[in-house]
This record gives structure tokens, sequence and C-alpha cells, in this order.
């Protein structure tokens, strides 16, 4: 009779916690996720909408701390966090990514795209293979990001390929081909890590950097880099990227709110960050940034010519063959489509 009790018991017990399991939230899921990107910035306040629309839409299972800055570290340091697990997520620039899967380098090519419009043809049509990379290494791509058009910015004037080569170019450590491939090509390379750049400008350490207006303007870097070479290099785009752990914990219908928040968050990014990108040249010439013409000026066939010996340099070396031949071809496609032909580098 004893035993007939204990097994009633067991029973009971076990189908009590069946039932608690079934009606019983999950427990709630912190995501904590880093960025290069300054405190109250404009890519900031977009990461933060997206976290207050996750936890709205997850009935808070799934909310964000962000911490912006650099706080967490350079981008390396982000991506080595999350691979143990201290950060879930991280919003990170192509330097970044590269790091990640060498085929990002391809967004790093000087004037290998002509306009916005080009670079987000090309974009949309490499994005399979480039999340199949991001995916094989552990991460879950929620949406790209676009930090700006970028432009050498330059403590003392350069108008030539010469002038330019005479400074010191501040490059991401932790890259020793990319600073071989510079100076092979007769520049000044010195690796820092991102969060060292303020300080490498202000003790000469470096003499020119290459970053986007709206960037330039918002971490103050143009006070000490005050000349901006007018000729767009290449865009500088980033993606927001959870670790691939952290995603599969997730509720499918969480999986879905924060998939969806996470491409609202890209829409919003690659319709504002343009026009204000636009807007912070304008705001930098009034605080003292002198604008360098270089693109409308003779010089820019010289910086045209170098460019493309640059871009038949990295292929293969800096950049894979394959990926480099895909974006070339579809960058090519793209503009024997377009009716006005290709417009001229931001």
């Amino acid at each position: 009779m004893s035993s007939i009790r204990t097994s009633r018991t067991r029973v009971t017990l076990v189908s009590l916690t069946l039932l608690v399991a079934l009606v019983a939230p999950a427990a709630g899921q912190k995501i904590k996720m880093a960025t290069l990107s300054p405190d109250g910035s404009p890519w900031d306040t977009i990461l933060e909408k997206m976290g207050s629309s996750w936890e709205q839409a997850t009935d808070g299972r799934v909310t964000l701390t962000i911490l912006p800055g650099g706080v967490a570290g350079d981008e390396p340091d982000i991506i080595r966090k999350m691979k143990i697990g201290q950060y879930q997520g991280g919003a990170l620039s192509v330097a970044g990514l590269s790091d990640i899967h060498k085929d990002f380098t391809v967004f790093q090519i000087p004037l290998f795209f002509d306009d916005y419009p080009e670079l987000m043809h090309v974009l949309r049509e490499l994005t399979p293979a480039l999340d199949q990379q991001l995916e094989a290494q552990g991460y879950k791509r929620l949406a790209w990001g676009y930090v700006g058009w970028v432009y050498f910015f330059t403590s003392k004037e350069a108008r030539t390929v010469a002038d330019m080569q005479k400074l010191k170019i501040f490059t991401w450590a932790g890259d020793e081909t990319l600073v071989q491939w510079w100076r092979r090509n007769g520049f000044k390379p010195v690796a820092l890590a991102a969060t060292d750049i303020m300080t490498g400008l202000q003790t000469g350490l470096i003499e020119a950097i290459s970053v986007p207006p709206l960037y330039a303007m918002q971490t103050q870097y143009y006070k000490r880099a005050p000349y901006m070479a007018d000729l767009g290099l290449a865009p500088l785009i980033g993606a927001v990227l959870l670790d691939q752990r952290a995603w599969k914990r997730m509720r499918p219908e969480d999986q879905a709110a924060v998939l969806a928040a996470g491409r609202e968050a890209e829409s919003r990014v690659l319709e504002q960050i343009p026009k204000l990108d636009e807007g912070a040249i304008k705001l930098m010439q009034t605080a003292g940034l002198e604008v360098v013409a270089i693109r409308d000026s003779p010089n820019s066939q010289e910086w045209i010519r170098a460019a493309e010996g640059f871009a038949d340099d990295m292929r293969g070396d800096i950049v894979p063959a394959g990926i480099f031949d895909k974006a070339r071809a579809s960058r090519d496609a793209y503009r024997k489509q377009s009716v006005s032909g290709p417009s001229s580098a931001p």
C-alpha cells in the first residue's frame, strides 16, 4: 500500500512539474551587445530602439544592453569576448567582420564602388554567401549596418598621392597583411586599435585616418585632422551580429521578433545615415574643417590610377579572389543596366 502511495505521489509531482513548465514563461534572456559607435550617436540611438522593440515584442523575454563607444574594447576584443560568452552581440564595422571572414575585405577596396545604389546592389547579391560564412563561424546576422563613405582626414594638407605617402596613416591593429600591403605601395601605416585613434592624432603618432564624415564629427577626430580629401574612398559597411548560442536559446517566436526588429533597424540605418553623412561635412566646415579639392582637380586621375592598381594588387592577397570576382561581376552588370551610367564617386 505504501509503495502505491509513493508511486502516485511521484506521478503527481511529475505531472505538476510538466504543467509548470508548460504554463510558466521562459527565463528572460539578456543580450549584451558591444560596439564602437559613440554613445548617443545615430547608430547608438537606432540600436537602442531595436532593443526596445525586442523587449516589447517578446513580452520582456529578450532584452538588450548596449556597451557603446569602445568601452568593451576594439572590434577584435569584442569578437573575442563574444566567443567566450562574455557578450552575446556585436555591432561591427567591415574591419571586424573581416576578422571573422576575409570575404568582407571586398568592401575595403578603394574606389571600387561609384556610389551608394551600386554598393547596395552588390551587397544584396553577396548577402546569401556572406551570411553563410558568418553562420559557419557561429554568428547570426540581424542587420546590415552602414557607417558612411570613407574619406581621408589628415593633420596636414594632402593633395597628391605623394603627399599622402608622406603621412603616417592609421591602420587596424591585428591585420599584418594589410599593413604590409600599405608599405608595399609606398605608404607609412601605423597599426593601432581603433580606441587609440584620438590619442594617436593628439600625439602625432598618426597623421591620417580614413573614416566617414559623420563618424569623424561624432568622435571629434576632425579637430585633430582638419583636412578632408573630397574623394570618397570606399563605403564603410557593418553588421549587427548575435552569437549563435544565444540565438538558438530563443523561442522561435522570439527569434522572429528579434530578426524583424533587426531588419527594421537596418532600414533606418540605410535610410538615415547617408543623409546625415552629407550634412556632417557642412557642419564641420563651419567649425574649421578644410575640404581639399581632389575629385575635380588635375590630381584626380592620379588617385584613380593608383586605386585601380591597388585593387588589382589586393585581389588574392588582401581580398579572396572568389569574392573579388563575384563583386566585380555584380558591379559591372549593374553599371551596364544603369540607364544613366555610373555616377561619380562620392
